[in-house]
């Protein structure tokens, strides 16, 4: 989880968008169907774990318990795609004792992975119970900014236009280890609000973390797809 106090510019980047809508549906209409290079590896970390459990539903139901289940729902989407998979961790585990050993561990698996990108998987939480939505969130050094952003609006296109209401949400930069601790394009992806009643019922919902795998591999097949991005 990465809370939010408050909204913050995004430097702007050309990306396009002014044909995002229609480029993207047509583009992802055929990218299911399509087999990208075989040479391609995507690292999806499921954030925390272990003792280390996130934030917690009022159900009683756990972050990284969530996490794990929609990196299992992407794994199998992407490999479907044709992609090499590696997860940081495959149960309810840490994979190492205290926060910084373990990041160092998720670091590891990254460098050994020689990956293309890497994906984090978070759930968000919020004082105000009203937000909800998928967000994206790239390292504070402004390195993959493009790719975040992008994300963003295969987000707020494909999964918090039908499913939130809004497609206005914004990614956001911050000073996070996992996007930070290679040279390899990295994001984290918060996949709603456990906070918000609706969003930690979609949450919970087999379909749903199906459909927003299914995007978020759309979104990494086309970032991978134009390396102008």
């Amino acid at each position: 989880m990465f809370v939010i106090v408050k909204k913050k510019a995004v430097i702007a980047v050309v990306l396009c968008l002014t044909v995002m809508s229609v480029a993207l549906t047509a583009c992802f209409t055929a990218s299911a169907s399509v087999s990208p290079s075989f040479d391609k590896v995507i690292v999806l970390d499921a954030g925390h774990g272990g003792v280390d459990g996130g934030v917690v539903g009022s159900s009683g139901i756990k972050e990284s318990e969530l996490n794990l289940k929609i990196v299992k729902e992407l794994e199998k989407e992407l490999k479907r795609m044709n992609y090499g998979v590696v997860l940081t961790r495959t149960g309810d585990e840490a994979l190492a004792g205290g926060k910084k050993a373990d990041m160092q561990a998720r670091k590891k698996v990254i460098d050994e992975a020689n990956a293309d990108m890497v994906v984090s998987i978070h759930i968000n939480k919020f004082s105000d119970a009203r937000r909800r939505g998928v967000q994206v969130f790239y390292d504070d050094t402004k390195r993959w900014t493009a790719q975040g952003m992008y994300m963003q609006n295969v987000m707020n296109e494909f999964v918090n236009k039908k499913y939130a209401k809004r497609d206005n949400l914004s990614a956001l930069g911050g000073d996070y280890f996992i996007v930070k601790c290679s040279n390899v394009p990295s994001i984290i992806i918060e996949c709603g609000f456990i906070s918000n009643s609706e969003d930690q019922k979609l949450l919970t919902s087999r379909e749903y973390r199906e459909y927003l795998a299914k995007y978020i591999a759309i979104g990494i097949d086309s970032l991978l797809s134009d390396g102008s991005r």
